[in-house]
């Protein structure tokens, strides 16, 4: 096999399994952050029954919040400390977390804090339980259509076994090596990083759309 093909499909591998390793990651962060709301409001919402601020509430979830989502309230926390403006702090958590969980959460305790309101804690309760519900309907879809994609990924394996099993033959041994058999590897290989990607892009579940994506303002 000439230098060129093993760069290459080197190459092609390692791009393979940063692009999955990335993608594990963000999906990871995407389902714990996702997993921590219904907690979050929970914690708000026992924090007001108490006696607490809007902002104390969120200031507090930076010390006992869920790990997911601590470091965010942290930098809340610390940006009220040094004088920053309750809308603007409000502003810099939407823009971190850029999800419609957290857009609803936080306009809805920007217009109790800027206006008051009594049902507040009754608009956060039903907030939760509808969190809560969509959460425990992806998580049982996410169950039930796994093995398909399980059985996708092991059809996007499957050929390079046969092409090991192949490889252990003499005469597909010397096949592999000409060059129209290392041209057939490197298409195989592109082939399965489209298809891969492909799948995986179908196998998401669609987000929910953002609906106030607009900056907090202070007035």
């Amino acid at each position: 096999m000439s230098a060129v093909t093993v760069i290459t499909l080197t190459s092609l591998f390692l791009l393979s399994l940063h692009i999955a390793i990335t993608a594990g990651r963000l999906r990871k962060i995407e389902i714990d952050r996702a997993a921590a709301w219904p907690e979050v409001l929970d914690l708000i919402i026992s924090s007001l029954q108490s006696g607490a601020s809007i902002s104390e509430s969120l200031a507090n979830l930076g010390k006992i919040g869920p790990y997911a989502v601590r470091d965010q309230f942290a930098l809340f926390a610390e940006n009220l400390v040094k004088g920053e403006k309750f809308e603007d702090a409000l502003t810099n958590l939407k823009l971190a977390f850029a999800d419609p969980i957290s857009d609803q959460l936080f306009e809805t305790l920007y217009f109790a804090a800027k206006f008051g309101s009594k049902n507040t804690i009754k608009v956060l309760r039903e907030l939760s339980e509808y969190v809560s519900a969509d959460l425990s309907l992806r998580a049982e879809i996410h169950i039930r259509f796994g093995w398909i994609k399980n059985s996708a990924n092991l059809a996007a394996l499957a050929p390079w076994i046969l092409f090991l099993i192949l490889r252990t033959q003499e005469n597909a041994k010397v096949a592999y090596l000409q060059p129209t058999g290392q041209l057939i590897m490197i298409f195989g290989v592109v082939a399965t990083l489209i298809a891969y990607l492909w799948m995986s892009k179908i196998a998401k579940l669609p987000k929910a759309k953002r609906l106030f994506t607009m900056q907090i303002l202070a007035k």
